[in-house]
């Protein structure tokens, strides 16, 4: 028994010696037993445990998450301020992964640094995630992203500048909140306070909810952190950029939304605790997803001011289970919101609320100024209104490209594209694509009451038709191939039109 026990023991420890950080050459390898996905690459993803056959070691010894952390750089010079805090095992870009010489530390603001964050399980799934939506261009989003207002977006960027600080232990952050609370309520909105502990204290989210009139218990999310940080973060922060810009857009967004309908609920949401690590969206998101929440996607803004001429342009970030939601935000972005120049970034980045619903699984996406890391204000005392003024209309172009997304996503009670009559020929759940998002070739499904002669007609997001066929229904189920090859990525209506009435649904082409 003694000796059972011994080589029992001599396992574990060998066990422990040989867990660690690896890298999996496969891009889409999921978690299993023996080790937990941390990251995800274009082409790899990096995980921590027991290293496969194939795994190429990063770090080697008993570890675990809390021993690194995840930092975004700003420039090569940050790589000396990551020297502070401990040795990079790993880098992708702006992305580096550190083994903590000591905890984790709640307060770093380095020139080179541009976000620190604890490493994290990484939950995202390796394909994209499908996005269900409505059909056509839609005259009510068109109606809610023209009257966007500058003058309310400086005015509430302004007003949470005026606290101060809103760092999260302070007093500044608190009357953020409560004045977040205010607004929304006054637009008839539910509001929640949600507290959430962090690093001894107890820190808060703002959350409002406006209730779909189709499909209630599912929702969109637009959302900002109200938190702000600086060298001297506890009486000197004033955060316009990071990100008071953010957060007025979130209030804009609630204030024009609110006055009208959707069929899906809409959740306004404003996190603390993010420039300490994510906490605040860290815990809505796990504990969303521990509830079974059904979370469609995920809009984030962070810092949205910062547009120097000829570089005015929107940072687009998405990950691979999120690749619907970013085409979808690109196109729709592309016709409401044509002024605003787009950039995809060529590896997502995790340095901001979106990444804690990658986290737990939910499709999510960031839209950050471009110049981002060359802004010269950025977690600094001079983070001020009056320095963003001379770039406008770039800021609101950044808001309405955020709101149009999500007012168009959650689908208008009153659609653009609409049925022209009741007669009999559809069941209920008339149409769907397969698969959706699509690359190359889908199947559309059509259920038929009857057998009938039939329209097929594709639309792209602006309304303009791109195919058209007529195709022969039978009662039942039919399936009819659309090649997709050859169409732009971007978001797409198919409408199938018999006996005078119509059905449609959206299909999203990415690559």
């Amino acid at each position: 028994m003694k000796t059972a026990l011994f080589f029992a023991l001599v396992l574990i420890a060998v066990q422990a010696l040989g867990t660690g950080l690896f890298i999996i050459p496969d891009p889409e390898a999921e978690a299993r037993d023996g080790y937990i996905v941390v990251y995800r690459a274009q082409d790899h993803i990096v995980a921590l445990g027991f290293p496969t056959a194939d795994s190429r070691v990063l770090d080697s010894g008993a570890r675990g998450l809390a021993d690194f952390a995840l930092v975004t750089v700003r420039t090569e010079a940050g790589m000396l301020d990551v020297s502070e805090i401990g040795e990079p095992v790993y880098r992708d870009g702006n992305t580096v992964i550190v083994r903590l010489s000591g905890p984790m530390p709640e307060h770093f603001v380095r020139p080179g640094i541009h976000h620190i964050q604890p490493l994290r399980e990484n939950r995202a799934p390796a394909h994209p995630i499908p996005i269900p939506m409505g059909s056509g261009y839609d005259a009510i989003v068109a109606d809610i992203v023209a009257a966007v207002s500058q003058d309310s977006l400086i005015s509430y960027t302004t007003n949470y500048q005026s606290y101060m600080t809103r760092y999260s232990n302070t007093d500044g952050f608190d009357t953020a909140c409560a004045w977040s609370q205010d607004r929304f309520e006054g637009m008839g909105l539910d509001v929640e306070i949600q507290p959430f502990p962090m690093s001894g204290y107890t820190c808060q989210n703002v959350i409002a909810t406006q209730t779909g009139t189709v499909y209630p218990n599912r929702y969109w999310v637009i959302c900002g952190h109200l938190d702000s940080t600086s060298p001297n973060p506890s009486y000197n922060a004033p955060g316009a950029d990071d990100n008071a810009s953010g957060s007025a857009a979130v209030v804009e967004a609630a204030r024009l939304m609110s006055q009208y309908q959707f069929e899906y609920t809409v959740k306004y949401m404003l996190f603390g605790g993010e420039e300490q690590g994510l906490y605040g969206s860290e815990y809505y998101a796990t504990q969303a997803a521990a509830a079974g929440d059904s979370i469609m996607g995920v809009v984030n803004m962070d810092m949205i001011f910062y547009g120097p001429a000829g570089n005015d342009i929107g940072w687009l970030h998405y990950n691979t289970a999120s690749t619907g939601l970013g085409v979808a935000f690109q196109a729709i972005s592309d016709t409401y919101v044509p002024a605003l120049q787009l950039e995809v970034a060529s590896s997502p980045t995790g340095s901001s609320d979106h990444a804690s619903f990658w986290y737990s699984g939910y499709a999510a996406m960031l839209n950050i100024e471009r110049q981002v890391f060359s802004n010269p204000y950025y977690h600094q005392t001079t983070d001020l209104m009056a320095n963003y003024m001379q770039y406008f209309p770039f800021g609101t172009n950044m808001a309405k490209s955020c709101i149009a997304a999500v007012a168009y996503l959650a689908d208008p009670v009153e659609t653009g594209i609409a049925d022209a009559s009741s007669t009999p020929v559809f069941s209920g759940a008339a149409l769907s694509v397969q698969p959706n998002p699509v690359s190359s070739s889908a199947m559309v499904r059509i259920q038929a009451l009857s057998a009938a002669q039939a329209g097929l007609q594709i639309f792209d997001i602006a309304g303009r038709s791109v195919h058209r066929e007529n195709i022969l229904l039978t009662p039942g189920e039919n399936m009819v191939a659309v090649d997709a090859a050859s169409l732009p990525m971007g978001v797409y209506t198919i409408r199938v039109t018999s006996a005078g009435t119509s059905r449609n649904t959206r299909m999203v082409v990415a690559r």
